[in-house]
């Protein structure tokens, strides 16, 4: 999967003042609700320890339970070792000897202050059992809470479906950042609303909302051999649409362009009529113009190597 490389934030308007008994003073400022990505150095500091904690607690090797034990207790409260748990359940109890790795590939905070923050990760995990091997990811949504200088985990969702924190009050300073992130996410979800959507009854009229939401090399890709896709969509006979509160979060924002992570639940229904539900991790590139945020790219997250 392609990143933006360098993490950087748009520079916090100048606070306003007001005249105090004829002294102006900076007017005082209330840190934003959400802190991701307002200090990216503390966000990171946060998703590192989140990535640790993931890795230890996602992982196991039933020819060292004790080890896999002592990392439940470090990194999970009691509650989300009893979610674990059950989530493991069928892993725990393998008659035969089973062997779970599981590496994060991406991860973006929901949502952070000072104490706590949720936290999308996708997960490649590969699993030995048997002399098998078997590989997948999967998207999982974490509550972390602070306890001293360590991170732990307090919720385990998998698959979720997550709506938005509330966008931050208009204000000065650091709320400016806070407000971008939470324009680009909004602008991520709706255009994933679109590109996610497949109406094989009207292609054209879908294939121009595609264009309209996208915008670079992206409109470029759609804008070639328009004519086949458009006949592949009405032959194929799929229909497509994104499932609401698709749990989404921004992993980096430079200049006027932003990247977010999305777990995208859809529902698929077959030319029989036959429906089924699609989990797809992506990564979606947005750029703001003018008339808003469009799509420059959506990647699926892919396995790693």
């Amino acid at each position: 999967m392609k990143r933006w490389a360098g993490l950087a934030v748009l520079l916090a308007l100048a606070g306003c003042t007001t005249s105090v008994s004829g002294t102006a003073r900076p007017e005082p400022e209330s840190p934003p609700a959400n802190l991701a990505l307002v200090d990216p150095a503390r966000t990171a500091s946060v998703l590192t320890a989140v990535k640790t904690a993931t890795e230890a607690v996602f992982s196991y090797d039933s020819t060292a339970a004790p080890a896999y034990d002592k990392a439940l207790a470090e990194n999970l409260t009691p509650g989300a070792r009893d979610q674990l748990t059950k989530l493991f359940s069928e892993v725990l109890n393998s008659p035969e000897p089973i062997k779970l790795v599981t590496r994060v590939i991406v991860s973006a905070a929901v949502e952070q202050t000072p104490d706590k923050a949720r936290v999308l990760t996708v997960l490649d995990q590969t699993s030995t059992r048997a002399g098998a091997t078997s590989k997948g990811v999967a998207s999982v949504l974490l509550a972390t809470v602070r306890e001293g200088e360590r991170w732990r985990i307090g919720e385990v969702k998998v698959n979720t479906a997550e709506p938005p924190p509330a966008p931050e009050r208009p204000g000065a300073g650091d709320r400016v950042i806070a407000r971008v992130r939470d324009s680009a996410r909004d602008g991520a979800l709706r255009v994933a609303g679109v590109l996610l959507t497949i109406d094989p009854a009207d292609p054209e009229a879908g294939y121009a909302r595609y264009e309209s939401v996208s915008t670079g090399e992206l409109l470029a890709g759609f804008q070639r051999d328009k004519a086949g896709r458009i006949a592949q969509i009405r032959a194929a006979g799929t229909k497509s649409s994104l499932d609401p509160n698709a749990a989404a979060a921004v992993m980096e924002i430079v200049d006027d362009k932003a990247s977010v992570l999305l777990h995208a639940t859809t529902t698929v229904s077959d030319a029989a009529g036959q429906s089924t539900k699609k989990y797809l991790p992506i990564v979606l590139r947005v750029q703001r113009l003018p008339e808003g945020w469009k799509a420059a790219g959506i990647e699926a997250v892919q396995p790693l190597p």
